[in-house]
């Protein structure tokens, strides 16, 4: 828990849920606390019907296109989420470098990153990216995607952690973009 200038608000924190970005806690005094909390379904995993509605690839793929245009390059692969991935992926070609650009399946949350395959992705900054794509979603950065994963930092269903526990991922980039089945 952060250090607060009031320590005896320290005792209890809110969680404050954000439509676009990610999660942020706010101690009882309301002074915030970065730390980002995974929220729950973050997996693609649920032991019931659950209401969450997919991301539009229409509208990601088009982004991809625009941004490829922008900086003279050309969108070189397309995936949309299917079993067991539950993410989009845009691959884009900018002079000899290709990166990927991640959206999860229900989540308006992307990343950037390198792509061997689904078990080695390797996520970067670019600022550039960034900023094309931060109007739009929460752009994940490399460092809490290479944060390695505390299943207590976050708010994960119980069949969630129980996959957590079978697919040992080591970083919070591996549960979020993830091929779990």
């Amino acid at each position: 828990m952060n250090e607060s200038a009031h320590p005896e608000c320290d005792r209890m924190d809110i969680i404050v849920y954000s439509i676009k970005g990610p999660f942020r806690s706010i101690n009882a005094c309301g002074d915030e606390m970065n730390k980002m909390r995974l929220p729950m379904y973050i997996t693609g995993l649920a032991n019931q019907n659950i209401d969450l509605k997919k991301m539009d690839g229409h509208i990601f793929k088009k982004l991809g296109y625009e941004i490829a245009r922008k900086f003279h390059g050309e969108v070189i692969g397309y995936i949309s989420p299917r079993y067991p991935l539950n993410y989009f992926r845009l691959d884009i070609k900018i002079g000899e470098n290709i990166m990927s650009i991640l959206l999860h399946e229900y989540f308006p949350y992307v990343a950037i990153a390198t792509y061997e395959n689904e078990l080695q992705i390797h996520y970067l900054n670019s600022k550039d990216l960034i900023n094309e794509l931060s109007p739009y979603y929460t752009v994940l950065e490399m460092a809490f995607l290479n944060e390695p994963f505390n299943p207590n930092s976050h708010d994960l269903s119980e069949l969630e952690l129980k996959n957590e526990k079978h697919w040992r991922p080591n970083t919070n980039g591996e549960v979020i973009f993830n091929c779990w089945d």
